[in-house]
């Protein structure tokens, strides 16, 4: 028998994924095109999820935010056909300053039925170092460009004040804008199917099946979560020590009650003068990730989920940070929240819960100027290895959890920095013993073919890593290498800033994922 409400999901899910592959296809910066560092999704007129890409968790837990300071800041019922809405305030829902949320309504006929969100990294905001990811930043005003919910555009186009503004910022304008025009062509192409459903169903229909998505999705949450024993489930994990800086660790209780999770952070450390800090979507996104995984693939996935999760957060935290906090660098802390999230709902649920995950990427932003003396400026997402699970090995050389992101080609690196990729393998070993073993991280050397490349490296888990689960083993750390043309050997930090020379070789070793159970056994 056919199930209407799961037939409608799907149909909007669909579309969220029209917009998804929309923005990977016609995107002009190789971090969207080629590494896939971008999320979409619908929102129902109230601000609640109503339908999820295929895409990087961390940046669809960050988009209920953005969205309900834009409805905060321009009530629903003030919006027309056509209007455009931007943000990417970290302390407005967002997650770091390159990624810019851009909102549309949706209407169908004279009445607003929903919102189109898209987030998407963009290759540079300004900031103290080309791509906006400065490792030596202190303070979110090293960071770059920081735009509160403002209407950037209307009648479907941007406004010539809000173009000005993001040209006079960034080192990369063109690239910029031009991803920023494809987020509005991905929201319009899914505004288009939102529209011929509503008009399929009647609208009033329409929002009467929507209301009744959400509230199945929250009865069948409720129900998983009631299976489970009420805890308290306890989990830890702490990022790679810096030199007076103070530890950076995350601490997590869980607690399962009348079928809510209850996600309490109190004990993490304070933020930092650093940019390892996250803010609320940080946190938010490893529990959503977990209680999917928890729920399974059969999940409707939508707002009504995100009713049952409750979150409590120490302010001006790593887990929470206040303003002025840095927080370009917040993708490792917030997998070590995620790792520590895991490991406290593997005592509730084992059978289902793997190992963790690395718990790191690199990200590494490359510019400067070539032989023409023409600027240059690309990112590279460089992931570890997914953590051994209780039926199967873990995967090698994928971005895990919270990210999705994928690795970056030599053909797209080559074609935008005067770099050559001398080599991209496995890093074998790496991943913790098991009996599933970890996956291998990656190792990726790159040559510089000129003088004056800059490089902004962040990575993690150098000194401390996964700890494996059920007997099973840690994996090997990651490592930073330049190797100059000259001999000289220079091991870096998980965060540095360097300048590479003619001939000069970086060697970037990222960390396998944690083993589960015994080996041998």
């Amino acid at each position: 028998m056919s199930d209407p409400a799961r037939i409608l999901q799907l149909r909007l899910d669909g579309l969220a994924e029209v917009m998804q592959q929309t923005l990977l296809r016609c995107a002009v910066s190789p971090v969207v095109r080629e590494g896939a560092d971008a999320s979409c999704a619908l929102f129902t007129r109230d601000g609640e999820v109503l339908a999820l890409s295929e895409a990087i968790p961390l940046l669809l837990g960050a988009l209920p935010g953005t969205v309900g300071a834009i409805l905060d800041a321009y009530p629903a019922d003030r919006m027309k056909p056509g209007d455009i809405f931007v943000t990417n305030d970290p302390f407005s829902g967002g997650t770091h300053l390159p990624d810019i949320a851009l909102v549309q309504p949706v209407f169908a006929g004279e009445q607003l039925v929903a919102l189109t969100a898209s987030l998407l990294h963009h290759q540079d905001v300004g900031g103290s170092r080309a791509g906006s990811v400065p490792p030596d930043a202190t303070e979110i005003y090293h960071e770059g460009l920081r735009l509160p919910p403002m209407q950037a555009g209307r009648e479907g186009a941007f406004s010539r004040e809000f173009a000005g503004l993001i040209r006079a910022a960034s080192r990369a304008p063109e690239v910029v804008m031009g991803d920023l025009e494809t987020q509005i062509a991905a929201g319009h192409r899914a505004a288009e199917g939102v529209a011929r459903i509503a008009a399929d169903l009647g609208t009033a229909e329409f929002l009467k099946n929507v209301a009744a998505l959400l509230d199945r999705a929250e009865a069948e949450t409720e129900a998983m979560l009631a299976r489970l024993p009420s805890g308290p489930f306890l989990g830890a994990d702490e990022l790679d020590p810096v030199p007076a800086l103070g530890s950076c660790a995350a601490k997590v209780a869980i607690t399962i009650a009348e079928g809510r999770l209850t996600a309490d952070f109190e004990g993490s450390s304070p933020q930092v003068k650093a940019p390892v800090n996250c803010v609320r979507s940080g946190p938010l996104s490893a529990v959503l990730y977990a209680v999917l995984t928890l729920a399974g693939p059969e999940a409707l996935r939508n707002g009504g989920i995100l009713r049952r999760i409750a979150l409590r957060l120490p302010e001006a935290s790593v887990v929470n940070a206040s303003p002025p906090a840095a927080v370009n660098a917040r993708m490792n802390m917030v997998r070590c929240i995620t790792s520590a999230v895991l490991q406290a709902l593997a005592e509730a649920d084992a059978a289902r819960m793997p190992a963790a995950n690395s718990g790191m990427s690199y990200v590494i932003a490359f510019s400067g100027r070539d032989a023409q003396g023409q600027p240059f400026l690309s990112t590279e997402i460089v992931a570890g290895g997914a953590g051994g699970g209780p039926y199967r090995d873990g995967a090698s050389g994928i971005s895990t959890d919270v990210g999705n992101a994928m690795n970056i080609s030599a053909e797209a690196l080559e074609s935008l920095v005067p770099m050559r990729l001398l080599s991209a393998e496995r890093r074998r070993g790496s991943g913790g013993a098991g009996q599933f073993r970890g996956g291998d991280g990656i190792r990726r050397v790159y040559e510089a073919l000129t003088d004056g490349i800059a490089a902004s490296i962040r990575g993690e888990r150098f000194a401390r890593v996964a700890k494996g689960a059920h007997g099973g083993g840690s994996p090997v750390g990651s490592a930073a290498t330049v190797l100059r043309a000259n001999g000289e050997i220079e091991h870096l930090t998980a965060r540095s800033a360097i300048t590479l020379d003619r001939g000069d070789r970086l060697v970037i070793e990222s960390s396998g994922g944690a083993g589960y159970g015994q080996p041998g056994a």
